[in-house]
């Protein structure tokens, strides 16, 4: 089976099993170790709140297997790409007391598949625990030895998920409906205007019991019509809204890859933009946050423990990347889709979350596979480093080699980046204004 091969199984693979990642004891083995853990501590935090989760997931598209490689990205050393599916998505959220939340929406799944240039498949080879002397194969290993509990600390089996995200598919039932919802948004401006419309069309003495009957199809006849409009006029008013920020991330991907290019060019953004939604879901869902080995920011509060679901958008902005003592330290703007649990509710809503993450520099990738015991240098116990610093035997902290990203900042920064959006867009709808008022009167005055 070629490489390609091999990303695409994954990918089909992927798509099946996310359908029942929230089921009890399921397993996403096609998603890679970060993946794995967020969807884990997800249903963890589903369960603690004694939600029924329920997520349905219907092939809709033409293409029965998806689309594999609709993007691709390499770098210095890895092949990252997206593939697309296209489904109806169905999802529901009760307990009791609580209004159920439902959503059926027509929706692309993409995942983010990640590869290394001319990687070898290793997870069918043998190994033999260094403690126990039982053989098991890399792949059963991930999760530590099945025998005797020794954890390993190894590079990923690729080609795994990393990354995926839901974007809204406007099919043509889809847009229908969309229209239809506008037009009950603007049914008053629809009531309006076809009464102006026929106070003016008809006189007094025209106006008869079956004009007044027709009143009423007129107005539903131009409910669409209005919904049409209203969904234009919406678009128009998003565009100049998200016109600043659609700049910013276009250039995020030049700008990270320029700055990173002498630094860490191991890293491009889309892979860099899928560990940290990765780290984030990780922190958003963990109830101990102060044993994450991968953090060193400052205590965030309240705000996460809510939340029951993150959806990435798909974007994410690079703000800066700022080298100081060998360490590389890279600020961005995460786009989050949010699902929180309010007790008596489900809310959803749109959010931005600022990151600054550092890498040390004189550590560099390693090119071949590599598997070691993870081992407490204290009292010589096994343990799961990758999810807690702290030896659970002895309670000393695990000195990892910092060959990873960690992150030292984490804050919500919706309102400010959406106050300037706001600003930036008005400004720029006022000089289109302008320009356009003033070439009519450069006309008028011409003619």
């Amino acid at each position: 089976m070629t490489t390609s091969d091999n990303r695409e199984k994954v990918a089909a693979e992927f798509r099946e099993e996310i359908k029942h990642a929230f089921e009890p004891e399921a397993r996403v083995l096609s998603a890679d170790r970060e993946l794995r853990y967020c969807l884990e501590l997800q249903r963890e935090r589903i369960g603690k709140r004694n939600l029924k989760y329920t997520e349905e997931m219907i092939h809709g598209g033409m293409f029965p297997n998806g689309l594999n490689r609709v993007r691709a990205w390499k770098d210095g050393h890895y092949d990252v790409s997206w593939t697309v599916d296209f489904i109806t998505h169905n999802k529901t959220i009760q307990r009791d007391g609580m209004k159920t939340y439902r959503l059926r929406d027509y929706q692309s799944i993409y995942e983010t598949v990640v590869d290394v240039h001319d990687g070898e498949d290793v997870s069918k080879d043998p190994y033999c625990c260094p403690n126990c002397g039982s053989v098991s194969t890399v792949k059963e290993l991930q999760e530590g030895c099945g025998y005797c509990g020794t954890h390993f600390k190894m590079d990923e089996l690729y080609p795994k998920v990393k990354n995926y995200f839901f974007v809204s598919d406007m099919r043509s039932e889809n847009l229908l409906k969309t229209v239809l919802k506008y037009g009950l948004y603007m049914l008053p401006a629809d009531i309006i205007i076809s009464l102006l419309t026929f106070f003016n069309t008809y006189s007094e003495t025209q106006r008869t019991l079956s004009t007044y009957i027709l009143l009423p199809f007129v107005i539903l006849v131009m409910m669409p019509v209005c919904g049409f409009m209203g969904l234009l006029l919406a678009c128009f008013f998003k565009a100049f809204v998200l016109l600043p920020s659609l700049f910013e991330v276009i250039g995020s991907r030049n700008r990270f890859a320029s700055a990173m290019s002498a630094i860490c060019p191991e890293f491009i953004l889309d892979h860099f933009a899928a560990k940290m939604v990765s780290l984030f879901k990780i922190f958003a869902f963990s109830d101990d946050r102060t044993d994450l080995p991968f953090y060193s920011g400052t205590d965030t509060g309240k705000d996460f423990d809510n939340l029951i679901n993150i959806d990435f958008s798909g974007d994410m902005a690079c703000k800066s990347v700022v080298v100081k003592d060998n360490t590389v330290y890279v600020t961005g703007d995460l786009y989050v889709a949010t699902t929180r649990d309010l007790g008596n509710r489900i809310k959803t809503g749109k959010e931005i979350y600022r990151i600054k993450a550092g890498r040390r520099t004189d550590i560099p990738f390693a090119d071949n596979f590599s598997i070691t015991k993870i081992q407490c240098p204290s009292c010589g116990g096994s343990f799961d480093a990758f999810r807690s610093k702290v030896c659970p035997f002895c309670g000393s902290e695990y000195k990892q080699e910092n060959n990873d990203w960690v992150i030292y900042e984490m804050r919500n920064v919706k309102s400010e980046v959406m106050t300037r959006r706001v600003i930036t867009g008005l400004i720029i709808a006022g000089i289109v204004v302008l320009s356009m008022l003033s070439l009519w009167l450069r006309m008028r005055s011409f003619l």
